[in-house]
C-alpha cells in the first residue's frame, strides 16, 4: 500500500492539514481555528487521519517548533506551488492571512517575479476581522461574513489602518445609525481598501489574481478587492488550504527518507523546555478592592428591546417613590447607566453590551429600569437625563437627554464624588484609554490613546476568547501567576509572543498574565505621562472589574490603586451628577417607555452647502430627530447654518488680506502652487509673484482629499504632510500646465545657524520626480530656500521660467519678486493689526501653535478652529502675534500659575 505525504499550515489564528496520496490527490483536508492552543487542537485533528498511512510530514515555515519528524518549506513558496498547481494561468497570486498579507507576481512567461507584503500590523489582515466581529459581538467569523454579504445599503467608511482607528470609525457609525450588516460590510471594504492602498498603489496586478488564505472566504472582503483592483479574482475550495496543500505538493516532488509513524505522539517534540519568567506573580498588596456587592444583583433578559443580557445591580432596598437622574455612557463595547436620587446616591447600576447597536443597548437599559418598578413597586419620576460616551450625541438626540456630557468631564466628576482628593485617572476603556490628572476637582491634564489597540480593554477580551478563558475568570486565573515578557508595541506583536509562548508549553495561565503587563507597559507608555501620576490614583472603567490588572498597575507604580464597586458605571455616574450639580429639574426626556418602540433610522444626504451632510433621521412619536449635521443647523431649518459664535473665521480673514494688483496675463500658460508643506505659509509670496510676471496661477487651497489620494501614488508610507503634497501634485498637474515646486534646504539670514527642513521635504521635488507617469519636464524646481542668498534664489528662479517662456529677464524675475516680498511684508503686518482688531479684550483668545500646513490647512487642522468658534471663542495663528508682546503674555501667564 502506497503512503500519504501530511501538509500542515498553522498561522496565527488557524490550522490547515492536506493529506495527500502520491498522485497527488487530496484523501483529507482540515481547516480549524487554534485559539492558542496549537499543539492540543492539531493533536485532535490528527485523531482523524491514520498516521501509519503517512510517509512524510511536510511543514510551512510559519509553523511553530513543536514537531520532532518533518521537513519545512518556505510558507509563500508553498502557496505558490498549490496556486500554480491549480491556476497555471495564474498571473499573480493575493495572500491574506491571519496577521499576514501579501502579492506574489508572476512575469508573462509564469515566472515568479517579486512579492510584496504589510508591514507588522494587524490592519488588512484575518485578526483584524476577528477582532470586530467579536466587537459587534458575533459568534463567529463565518457569522460576520454572512451578515457582511446580506448587506444591501450604503456602508459607512471604516478606517482599517488599526484597530483603534476602525473602532473609533465603527462607533461613529453606530452613532449615525447604521445598521449592523451596513457596519460589518463597511468593515470589509476597510480592510480591502488598506490591502489595496498597501498592495496596488503603483501598478495593477496581473490577471488572472487568485486568492489564498483564511480570508478569502469571505465573499465581501473578495467582492471589494475586486471592484477596487478592477481585477477579477479567482477563488476555489482549497484557497484557505494552500500553504498546507503546497507543502505536501513540494515533499511529494522531493526526494525524502520515508517515515514510519505509528501514533500521532511520534510527530511531537519530547524534550521540556525550560520556561524563562520576567515579572513577579500578580498580587494585590497595597491596594484595597471591593467586592461588588449589591442589595440585589441579576442579569435581566430583554424581552422586547434586548440584545444581550442587562446586568442589573440594586444598591439600597427601593421602599418607596423616587424623583431620579439618570446618567447614561454609551461606549465602544459596552453601555452603562446609573440611576440616582436627588442627594446623589446610587440607586441602581445597569450594565450591557453595545454589541454595535448603541440604540437596542440603550433600550434594553430603559426596559430593565421598568422592570425593577414592577418588581420592586416603586415609582421613578425622572428629573433629568444626561448621556456620555462615544455615543452619547446619537443617543441623546433620540431619548431627549438633557445634557450630552464628554467622557473626561464625566469620569472626572465621578471621581471627586468618589474622593475629592483624587488626582489621577487611570481609564482603560474598549476602544481607547484616557490619562487624566486632577486638582480640587478640576482636571489639569487629559490625554486618550487613539493611535493603538494594544493597551485598551478590548485586547484583553480578545485574547481571553483565543486562549478560551470566560472574561469573568480571568482576574482568578491570572493572579499570583509569574509570567514571561511580551511585546507591548501592538496587538499583532503581542499575539505574536502569546502564541510562542503558548508552543513553548507555558500554561495558559502564565499566558494570560502576560497580557495584563503587556496591556500595562503598553498604557503607560502610550498613554500616561508617568512623572505626572500622583499619590491617589483611581482606576475606572469596567477593566479595573479586573483585580489581578489592578495588581500590574500596583506591582509596577508601588503606589496603591483605588477601585471602587461603580468602577464600571464612572462615565453614567459622573453624567448623573452633573445633572444634580446643574440642577435640573425640568427635563425633555422622553421617558423609558421608548423601549416599547420601533424607532426607524433613515439616511439622506443634505445639499444646501458643498459639506453634503450624510445624515440619519429618526422617527418618534411623530417627531423628525436628525442627526450628522456638520453646521449643526435643525432639520427643519432649511438653510446653512453658521456655527461659528466668534464671528471670527481664522481661514478666510487671512484670505481676505490677501489682495493681488489686476495685471494683464502676457502667457499663455498657467502654473499650479501646491497649498501644502512649507509653500502654505508662502501661497501668497508666489501668487503675488507670478501675478506680476503676468502668468497666471492655480492653487489647491480648496482641495480637501490630498492625503487619501497621496496614499494612493505614494508607493511607501510617508508622514500625512508628504503623503499630502503628492495629492495636491497629481491634483495640480491635472489642471496647470506647470507645477511650481521649489527646493528648501534651509532657512534663514544667519549663515552661522542653520535651520533645516526636514529630510523629506529637502527631497520631495526628487521624490515627486520618481512618481509613476510623470512629466517631469512640467515641474520647476528652483531652489528658493538656501544659504546662498536671494540673488542665488532668484537666478534659479530665472532659470526655470527662461525654459518656458523663452523671453522673460532676470530684471524681470527680480523686480517681480521684490515686490512680492514687499507684498509679503506688508500682509504679515496687516495680520498682527488683524489681532489686535479682533481679539477680545474680556474674554478668552486662542493662540495655535503648528506647522503651517497642519493648522493653516481646512483638510488637516481636524475642524479645531471650528470646535472654538461654535463656542464662541476667536482662533489665532501664531504669526498673527508679535514677538516682543507674545513674551509679555507668556511672562504673565507664568506669574498667574
Amino acid at each position: 500500500m502506497e503512503k500519504n505525504t501530511l501538509g500542515i499550515d498553522i498561522g496565527s489564528i488557524s490550522t490547515a492539514m492536506v493529506e495527500l496520496s502520491p498522485k497527488g490527490d487530496i484523501v483529507y483536508s482540515s481547516y480549524f481555528f487554534h485559539k492558542g492552543r496549537v499543539k492540543e487542537t492539531l493533536a485532535e485533528a490528527l485523531a482523524e487521519t491514520s498516521i501509519k498511512d503517512i510517509r512524510g510530514i511536510a511543514l510551512t515555515s510559519s509553523v511553530p517548533d513543536i514537531f520532532a519528524a518533518g521537513e519545512r518549506y518556505d510558507s509563500t513558496v508553498c502557496i505558490i506551488a498549490a496556486a500554480k498547481k491549480l491556476h497555471p494561468e495564474a498571473g499573480s497570486v493575493l495572500i491574506i492571512g491571519g496577521e499576514k498579507f501579501g502579492l506574489v507576481s508572476f512575469d508573462n512567461e509564469g515566472s515568479y517575479r517579486n512579492y510584496r507584503s504589510n508591514s507588522s500590523c494587524a490592519a488588512g489582515t484575518g485578526s483584524f476581522l476577528d477582532q470586530q466581529s467579536q466587537r459587534l459581538s458575533l459568534n463567529t467569523i463565518q457569522e460576520f461574513c454572512a451578515t457582511a454579504e446580506s448587506n444591501t445599503g450604503d456602508i459607512p467608511r471604516i478606517a482599517s489602518r488599526c484597530a483603534v482607528f476602525a473602532k473609533t470609525d465603527l462607533i461613529h457609525a453606530q452613532q449615525e445609525g447604521y445598521s449592523l450588516a451596513e457596519i460589518c460590510d463597511g468593515l470589509c471594504a476597510g480592510l480591502a481598501k488598506n490591502v489595496a492602498d498597501t498592495l496596488f498603489t503603483s501598478e495593477t496586478p496581473a490577471a488572472p489574481m487568485i486568492m489564498a488564505g483564511g480570508v478569502s472566504r469571505n465573499s465581501a472582503v473578495v467582492r471589494h478587492l475586486s471592484q477596487m483592483t478592477g481585477v477579477p479574482i479567482g477563488i476555489d475550495e482549497l484557497s484557505h488550504l494552500y500553504g498546507a496543500y503546497g507543502a505536501a505538493l513540494l515533499h511529494n516532488s522531493a526526494e525524502k527518507p520515508m517515515l514510519s509513524l505509528f501514533s500521532a505522539d511520534e510527530l511531537f517534540a519530547a524534550e521540556k523546555k525550560e520556561k524563562h519568567y520576567h515579572y513577579e506573580p500578580l498580587e494585590l498588596r497595597l491596594s484595597g478592592y471591593p467586592d461588588f456587592s449589591s442589595f440585589k444583583s441579576y442579569a435581566y433578559r430583554p424581552e422586547v428591546s434586548g440584545i444581550t443580557d442587562v446586568e442589573t445591580d440594586i444598591y439600597i432596598p427601593l421602599e418607596k417613590d423616587y424623583q431620579v437622574y439618570l446618567g447614561i455612557d454609551i461606549g465602544s463595547t459596552s453601555t452603562k447607566a446609573a440611576l440616582l436620587d436627588e442627594d446623589g446616591s446610587v440607586l441602581a447600576g445597569f450594565y450591557t453590551r453595545t454589541s454595535g447597536r448603541p440604540l437596542e443597548a440603550v433600550q434594553s437599559i430603559f426596559e430593565a429600569i421598568d422592570d425593577i418598578t414592577r418588581k420592586e413597586n416603586c415609582v421613578f419620576d425622572f428629573r433629568g437625563v444626561g448621556t456620555t460616551g462615544s455615543g452619547r450625541k446619537f443617543i441623546g438626540k433620540i431619548i431627549g437627554a438633557d445634557v450630552m456630557l464628554d467622557e473626561i468631564t464625566a469620569h472626572a466628576r465621578a471621581a471627586y464624588e468618589l474622593d475629592p482628593e483624587v488626582d489621577t485617572i487611570i481609564e482603560i476603556g474598549g476602544q481607547d484609554a484616557k490619562f487624566t490628572t486632577m486638582k480640587n476637582g478640576s482636571v489639569t491634564f487629559s490625554i486618550m490613546n487613539n493611535v493603538c489597540a494594544a493597551g485598551t480593554g478590548s485586547f484583553i477580551e480578545e485574547q481571553a476568547v483565543k486562549l478560551g478563558c470566560p472574561l469573568k475568570e480571568y482576574s482568578k486565573r491570572a493572579e499570583g501567576i509569574a509570567s514571561p515578557l511580551a511585546s507591548d508595541r501592538c496587538t499583532v506583536f503581542m499575539e505574536r509572543d502569546l502564541n510562542y509562548y503558548l508552543s513553548e508549553d507555558y500554561s495558559t495561565e502564565e499566558v494570560l498574565a502576560s497580557v495584563l503587563h503587556s496591556v500595562r507597559e503598553n498604557y503607560l507608555t502610550k498613554v500616561a505621562i508617568e512623572k505626572n501620576i500622583g499619590s491617589k490614583i483611581f482606576f475606572q472603567g469596567a477593566t479595573a472589574k479586573n483585580r489581578a490588572l489592578v495588581a500590574a498597575f500596583e506591582q509596577r507604580l508601588g503606589k496603591p490603586i483605588m477601585v471602587s464597586k461603580f468602577c464600571h458605571l464612572t462615565g453614567a455616574l459622573g453624567a448623573a451628577l452633573h445633572l444634580i450639580d446643574e440642577k435640573i429639574t425640568e427635563t425633555s426626556f422622553r421617558g423609558i417607555g421608548l423601549y416599547k418602540d420601533k424607532i426607524p433610522v433613515n439616511s439622506e444626504v443634505c445639499s444646501l452647502c458643498n459639506n453634503n451632510c450624510k445624515i440619519k433621521t429618526a422617527q418618534i412619536a411623530g417627531d423628525t430627530v436628525a442627526f450628522g449635521f456638520l453646521c449643526g443647523r435643525d432639520y427643519e431649518t432649511k438653510k446653512f447654518v453658521d456655527e461659528n459664535k466668534s464671528g471670527f473665521d481664522l481661514l478666510k480673514e487671512r484670505k481676505r488680506l490677501q489682495v493681488l494688483s489686476k495685471k494683464t496675463k502676457d502667457f499663455s500658460f498657467t502654473i499650479g502652487i501646491p497649498a501644502a508643506l512649507h509653500l502654505t505659509e508662502e501661497l501668497y509670496l508666489w501668487k503675488y509673484f507670478f501675478n506680476e510676471l503676468g502668468i497666471k496661477t492655480i492653487t489647491s487651497e480648496a482641495y480637501k482629499n490630498g492625503i487619501r489620494e497621496g496614499k494612493k501614488i505614494t508607493g511607501a508610507e510617508f508622514c500625512a504632510p508628504i503623503t499630502e503634497i503628492h495629492g495636491h501634485t497629481a491634483y495640480l498637474l491635472e489642471k496647470a500646465d506647470y507645477l511650481f515646486l521649489p527646493a528648501a534646504f534651509e532657512h534663514g539670514h544667519d549663515k552661522k545657524i542653520k535651520r533645516n527642513y526636514c529630510y523629506y521635504t529637502q527631497y520631495i521635488t526628487s521624490l515627486i520626480k520618481s512618481m509613476n507617469n510623470i512629466d517631469k519636464s512640467k515641474i520647476l524646481t528652483p531652489v528658493v530656500h538656501s544659504l546662498s542668498g536671494v540673488n542665488r534664489m532668484k537666478k534659479e528662479i530665472y532659470r526655470s521660467l527662461k525654459k518656458i517662456t523663452g523671453k522673460i529677464s532676470f530684471n524681470q524675475v527680480s523686480a517681480a519678486y521684490e515686490k512680492a516680498a514687499a507684498a509679503n511684508r506688508v500682509y504679515q503686518q496687516r495680520l498682527l493689526a488683524l489681532y489686535q482688531d479682533r481679539k477680545t479684550a474680556d474674554g478668552i483668545n486662542v493662540i495655535l501653535l503648528g506647522r503651517p500646513y497642519t493648522i493653516l490647512s481646512a483638510a488637516m487642522n481636524k475642524g479645531i478652529p471650528d470646535i472654538f468658534g461654535k463656542e464662541g471663542i476667536p482662533v489665532f495663528f501664531q504669526d498673527m502675534i508679535d514677538k516682543s508682546a507674545e513674551e509679555e503674555d507668556i511672562q504673565a501667564l507664568l506669574k498667574a500659575f
